[in-house]
């Protein structure tokens, strides 16, 4: 009996694990309104034609020099995120930022595929922008986005120019395998999906590389932005071992942040 149980609840876990490497361990949806400010547009973009169009908003500054494309994490929404947003619109940068399907007032449901399509969809939008065209890109991801950064900037190196992570993980059955108890963790690596395989496109990216993680963070552990950084061939890389919880980089160390991205611009 006490085998059957044990059994019973080993495949109990591995199903479990499996559906979380489609939707549930990595995103987090909340519905949720939000008007931006003046000096930001809101942009409707269809991704799928029965699934329907993602949210995203531009914060338009007329002397940015740099234009930043930014992917939040696996929860929050541009509400929610408009203080980073914020932030950075006023150290004199243009930002944009998108909701995923699923996330505020975007449409469908937050899956691995539609979230990378969409992902694709608004940089294809944003680098056509007038107020892009003549300025630096800077793909910037934070937890769950700097993940699905690692995809966007493999897919488009040649129109970017430096690539910032926070708090990013590298692929997820990793994710899957720190967060289940260890005598099960080779199921993660067996049933959870890589949609996003930073461990291939990480070998890459060339062009300058900032990854901002904190030895304290117990969400996307320290040693998966190590690899993410080792991985790089890029000639000016830099990890940047900070203090403090999970995304804690802007809270805590705004201005050495600003600065550090003035540096990686330049």
């Amino acid at each position: 009996m006490c085998s059957l149980l044990r059994l019973a609840s080993i495949l109990l876990v591995m199903v479990l694990i499996s559906s979380c490497g489609f939707n549930g361990l990595f995103y987090y949806p909340e519905k949720e309104s939000f008007d931006p400010p003046a000096h930001a547009e809101e942009i409707k973009i269809q991704y799928h034609k029965k699934h329907g169009s993602f949210t995203s908003n531009f914060y338009k500054n007329d002397s940015a020099k740099t234009s930043i494309f930014f992917l939040h994490g696996n929860a929050g929404t541009l509400k929610s995120w408009s203080g980073v947003a914020d932030i950075f619109y006023e150290a004199g940068y243009n930002f944009f930022i998108m909701d995923y399907p699923e996330f505020g007032e975007s449409e469908g449901k937050a899956k691995h595929k539609y979230v990378k399509l969409s992902a694709q969809l608004a940089f294809d939008y944003f680098i056509k922008l007038p107020e892009v065209k003549n300025t630096k890109v800077l793909l910037m991801g934070f937890s769950l986005g700097g993940n699905l950064a690692q995809q966007v900037g493999h897919d488009n190196q040649d129109q970017i120019d430096a690539m910032l992570l926070e708090g990013p993980f590298i692929d997820h059955n990793t994710v899957a395998a720190s967060r289940t108890p260890r005598p099960m963790r080779f199921s993660a690596y067996l049933l959870v999906r890589n949609a996003v395989r930073g461990k291939r496109l990480m070998k890459t990216w060339s062009k300058p590389l900032l990854v901002v993680h904190s030895k304290e963070d117990v969400v996307c552990k320290y040693k998966m932005g190590k690899e993410i950084y080792e991985r790089s061939p890029s000639q000016h890389k830099e990890l940047w071992t900070i203090d403090g919880k999970h995304l804690a980089g802007l809270t805590l160390y705004r201005d050495e942040y600003l600065q550090k991205v003035q540096q990686l611009m330049e």
